[in-house]
């Protein structure tokens, strides 16, 4: 498709319909509390609105906060290949949140789903969906501990590394589940922290072209992990911390689709500060050693360099600049690979423009390497958006988003834009 008539219908889309809004969004914000924070430390889009944000529905000892967000959008480059094919598709996401409102401890439970609806490739029509619970028990001023679980079924990107697009009838699908807990000890400036966590990941056949299904069963898998964690407060607002982590991914089947065994442990040590400088900075910063090593001779084991950090920067009272990044090691069933190295970078900024119209932009970066093979992904990513707050029970969204995969291979390479406008509604 000629640039031009890409950027008509992109206008059109604009134009036309509503942007995708994830169904956790209606959940009151999570930021952690500082010592000595003020109202000038919280973010723009984490400070109370009264007119415009969702008060919910009491129940008891509880609060409801029900939602729907609905949007329309145009991309591009709907399989992610170097041949685009582009398409409209519409997502209807409702959800709902019920939340404790008491002086201690807290719990509350949720659900939600994603409904995509294309118009042209209706093999991509799927819904995704979760639902979960989570809660912190306060045992005293010094304890508490934590726990979560939720289950659901999800999708695959097509921009994953085991989606062949051009094979593929649909994109892959699994069962996912996940459950979590913790506990916190910290009568004073020393603290301990303990905890653990298991996924469970089973993979549906997907249909294929022409006919037929691809079976991954080889991907199924559940993974354990485990933590230790000291930190000392040096000072309000500052302090540090040694964390050891311990990792097993067990696959179900001995051997996968090329008769290698891919079950493997692994560990990260890392040591990192939690802070906040004055009234301008706050967050993580972390730094380690990681290791991943396979069952499977075959197979490449993987260590080096382990890093985090999350910072907000409060620029001024209107505009508030983020910035993330971290390593992450992911499983994958190709051929001679023992997995994707992903070493991501990620920046944003909220400005509030008024005090119901937010402007929002970001850019990304992630490079992703795989062990055992000389391929490099590098995915340069690019967005802005607008969010206008029309009330308390509504908002309408505007958003543009740019995404590029470079490799060795032009058959791997691919650009993508996707503009989208939407409606989120909620109580």
């Amino acid at each position: 498709m000629k640039s031009g008539a890409i950027a008509a219908r992109m206008a059109a889309a604009v134009i036309a319909a509503t942007c995708v809004a994830q169904y956790g969004a209606m959940a009151e914000s999570t930021t952690p509390t500082y010592v000595g924070m003020t109202e000038q430390d919280v973010g723009v889009m984490d400070r109370a609105r009264p007119a415009y944000d969702a008060k919910g529905t009491p129940l008891g000892g509880f609060r409801l906060f029900p939602g729907l967000d609905i949007s329309s959008s145009y991309d591009d480059n709907v399989f992610r290949t170097n041949s685009p094919l582009s398409d409209w598709f519409f997502t209807i996401s409702p959800g709902a949140r019920i939340k404790s409102q008491w002086g201690r401890h807290f719990f509350e439970v949720y659900g939600g789903s994603n409904t995509y609806a294309f118009t042209k490739y209706t093999a991509e029509n799927l819904t995704d969906w979760r639902v979960g619970a989570d809660g912190r028990y306060d045992i005293s001023h010094a304890a508490n501990v934590t726990a979560s679980a939720s289950y659901g079924q999800q999708h695959e990107l097509w921009s994953a590394p085991n989606n062949v697009a051009g094979f593929q009838a649909a994109p892959n699908r699994s069962w996912q589940a996940h459950v979590d807990t913790s506990a916190t000890y910290q009568p004073d400036r020393l603290g301990i922290g303990i905890g653990g966590s298991f996924d469970n990941n089973n993979w549906t056949r997907t249909p294929l072209i022409g006919g037929g299904y691809l079976n991954n069963d080889d991907r199924d898998q559940h993974e354990y992990q485990g933590y230790a964690r000291i930190f000392y407060d040096f000072s309000p607002g500052y302090s540090g911390y040694v964390k050891a982590s311990y990792d097993e991914r067990d696959f179900d089947q001995l051997t996968d689709r090329s008769g290698v065994h891919r079950s493997s442990h692994g560990f990260r040590v890392d040591g990192g500060v939690n802070l906040q400088l004055t009234h301008l900075v706050r967050g993580e910063v972390f730094v380690g050693y990681l290791s991943q090593n396979f069952a499977s001779p075959a197979l490449k084991d993987i260590s080096g360099f382990d890093y985090g950090v999350q910072l907000d920067w409060f620029v001024s009272d209107v505009l508030t600049a983020h910035l993330s990044g971290r390593r992450t090691l992911d499983d994958v069933v190709l051929s001679g690979v023992s997995l994707a190295d992903n070493k991501s970078v990620y920046a944003s900024a909220d400005y509030e423009f008024r005090p119901n119209i937010i402007l929002q932009a970001h850019a990304s970066y992630t490079n992703t390497t795989y062990g055992g093979s000389t391929r490099t992904d590098n995915y340069p990513g690019a967005g802005v958006g607008v969010k206008y707050l029309v009330n308390q029970y509504a908002s309408l969204n505007l958003n543009y988003n740019y995404s590029q995969r470079s490799t060795q291979s032009s058959a791997f390479e691919y650009t993508d834009n996707t503009v989208s406008i939407g409606l989120s509604l909620h109580i």
